[in-house]
C-alpha cells in the first residue's frame, strides 16, 4: 500500500510514481512498440522502451505509420515477455496515457489483470486502472482548446524544446519523432507535468487528476 504522507518535489501531493505509457500497435497485431516515461517528484526520472514481435504480420500501411517493419519487429521478443514489468509498475504506482482507453485495452488483451494492486482510495483493485488521461485532462481543464491531439498540445503549451531534450536523453536515435512509443509517452508526460505546474494547481492530487481524466470511481473496487 502507498503511504500518502510521502511528498514528491514539485508535485508535492503525488504520493506514487506515474508511468506514462504509449503503445504502437492494434488489438489485431498486438503491441509492436511500447514506451514508458516515469514521472516522480515533478520530473521525468527514467524511461523504458522496446520494439516487440507482432501477433500477426504488420500490414504495410501500419508498418509505414509506425516506422517498424516485420523483419525489425520479428527479431524481437513479443510484448508478452514484458508484461511482467508492467505488473511491477502497476503495483508501484499508476498509469497515464493520452487517450488511455487504447493503452488499457491493449494491456488487458495481453493480461486481463495485474493481480491485486493499490487503488487511489486506500484499498485494492485487480485493475490496470484507474488511468490518468492527458487528453481528457487537457479537454476538461482548458475548455477553449480547439484540438487535443498530442502534437497540438505540445505546440500550444510551448513544450517542443523540452520534448526534444527528453527524447535526446531517452529515445533511440531513430525513434525521436511522433508515432514512436517513447517519444509520444514523453510528450504525454510533459503535458501532465505542465498541467500540474500551473498557478493554482500546487495542491493537485492523484485523485483529482483521475477525476478530471473521466474516472468517476477512482477506487475501481469492482476488481475486474
Amino acid at each position: 500500500m502507498f503511504s500518502k504522507h510521502r511528498r514528491m518535489g514539485k508535485m508535492k501531493n503525488i504520493y506514487a510514481p506515474i508511468f506514462v505509457t504509449d503503445f504502437e500497435g492494434s488489438r489485431k497485431i498486438g503491441v509492436v512498440e511500447y514506451g514508458v516515461a516515469v514521472v516522480e517528484g515533478g520530473r521525468i526520472s527514467g524511461a523504458l522502451t522496446r520494439i516487440c514481435a507482432p501477433k500477426t504480420p504488420i500490414p504495410q500501411r501500419d508498418a509505414k505509420f509506425f516506422g517498424i517493419d516485420n523483419a525489425q519487429a520479428n527479431a524481437m521478443p513479443p510484448f508478452s515477455e514484458s508484461v511482467g514489468e508492467f505488473v511491477k509498475m502497476r503495483k508501484r504506482g499508476f498509469f497515464a496515457s493520452h487517450n488511455a482507453s487504447v493503452e488499457d485495452s491493449l494491456l488487458r488483451d495481453a493480461m486481463p489483470s495485474p493481480g491485486f494492486a493499490p487503488d487511489m482510495s486506500g484499498g485494492r483493485t485487480a485493475s490496470w486502472g484507474p488511468w490518468l488521461d492527458t487528453c481528457m485532462l487537457a479537454k476538461n481543464i482548458y475548455r477553449g482548446l480547439k484540438n487535443a491531439k498530442l502534437s497540438e498540445l505540445v505546440a500550444a503549451f510551448g513544450l517542443q524544446y523540452a520534448l526534444d531534450a527528453e527524447a535526446q536523453k531517452h529515445c533511440p536515435e531513430a525513434r525521436r519523432k511522433w508515432h514512436c512509443a517513447l517519444y509520444d509517452a514523453l510528450a504525454s508526460a510533459l503535458i501532465l507535468m505542465h498541467i500540474c505546474s500551473q498557478e493554482g494547481f500546487e495542491e493537485v492530487t492523484l485523485e483529482w487528476l483521475a477525476k478530471y481524466s473521466g474516472n468517476g470511481d477512482i477506487g475501481q473496487n469492482s476488481f475486474l
